[in-house]
């Protein structure tokens, strides 16, 4: 990755002494982007040392042996005229900490003699795009409170200010050009982690729960949960968990395609569920699967299915799928969610007299 006199180069164990160089213009202390715990970049002068790094931020990069706590990332050096002067990460996905708390997608450095000359500029500008080639859309970034270099930057690359928390301002930065930002990692069992919303696959128990309290709490009003909103579960949250039952055991791929609970972002509710009626058959050269999608009243008109079908979408694709969805006629917002999502109306209709919407496979 290039922009005119800058490029951004994967770590190398041959640029050690440019890297020692970087270092030592920064002191003690963490180094944004690096990918380095601050303890350990004093050890960097030793040889071995700097070559294991090396090699664990390009195990890091194909989600090779992560730790919990850390997720898939891309680590660039920034090089100026054969110097480096900065570091630059692109985190594929998003864990909590990086999401509600602090970090994003995107962490960056720069030496100090380099400042102010546009090298953060350029560096986020070809991060961005490859960010958009792994279809990482939105891209969340925060920065300090006080830090105004790094405001300006975010803010010229089209950041827009969410808000802060705890001294750290958070900015959403959307690619413009690409196709809705699709996450390339297929399904798994993991939660996916949007803006708005967080997919999470149900535990055993809160199926339980959600079928014992039948809609709305009517079969059982204890059953009810404080982290659902008023409403939920709705019919088709019951039914749809009644199908499922316990589902496949963990670990199962088959289990990835289970119905999923929409949690609201900002306050942690529980809002709906989204789900598949998949695995994909493998028998169907179309390997189509249904996708299904439902939200409590008061959480419409939110944005919150837009946000949670660029989560889903990409990622049943990834795994094979071909997707389609039915929409009732009258349900207007729903028809305009899926054609954002690249749905288009078939023209059929199902026995219910639903549209059938389809999404064709690029």
């Amino acid at each position: 990755m290039t922009d005119t006199t800058l490029e951004l180069v994967s770590p190398d164990v041959t640029l050690h002494r440019e890297w020692l160089d970087f270092l030592a213009q920064w002191g003690a202390g963490h180094v944004p982007g690096s990918g380095i715990p601050a303890d350990e970049l004093a050890l960097m002068a030793d040889p071995d040392v700097f070559a294991r790094m090396v090699g664990a931020l390009a195990d890091q990069e194909r989600a090779i042996g992560l730790a919990d706590d850390r997720v898939p990332a891309s680590t660039r050096w920034i090089r100026r005229d054969g110097e480096v002067v900065g570091t630059i990460s692109l985190r594929h996905e998003l864990n909590d900490y990086l999401l509600h708390v602090e970090g994003g997608h995107i962490g960056y450095g720069v030496a100090p003699q380099a400042r102010r000359q546009g090298v953060a500029s350029g560096a986020l500008r070809m991060v961005l795009a490859e960010a958009a080639t792994l279809g990482i859309n939105p891209v969340l970034l925060t920065c300090d409170e006080d830090n105004l270099g790094s405001r300006r930057t975010i803010e010229g690359a089209g950041g827009v200010y969410e808000g802060s928390r705890e001294g750290s301002r958070r900015y959403w930065i959307t690619i413009p050009d690409t196709p809705l930002g699709y996450a390339v990692r297929p399904l798994s069992e993991a939660p996916l982690l949007g803006r708005l919303v967080t997919l999470r696959l149900p535990s055993p128990a809160q199926i339980a729960a959600i079928r014992a309290a039948g809609p709305e709490g009517r079969a059982d009003p204890s059953a009810l949960r404080p982290d659902w909103a008023p409403g939920f579960p709705r019919q088709d949250d019951v039914d749809g968990c009644s199908v499922a039952g316990p589902g496949p055991a963990e670990g199962d791929p088959a289990r990835a395609w289970g119905p999923r609970l929409v949690v609201r972002r900002s306050d942690g509710l529980v809002v709906g569920t989204l789900g598949f009626y998949g695995p994909p058959d493998p028998s169907d050269p179309d390997r189509t699967v249904e996708i299904g999608y439902g939200l409590v009243e008061s959480a419409r008109g939110q944005g919150l299915v837009t946000d949670a079908l660029r989560l889903a979408v990409p990622a049943a694709e990834a795994s094979g799928a071909t997707l389609q969805a039915h929409a009732a006629y009258d349900n207007i917002a729903s028809r305009a969610a899926l054609r954002r999502a690249g749905f288009r109306e078939t023209g059929e209709r199902n026995a219910l007299g639903e549209l059938r919407l389809v999404r064709p496979r690029t």
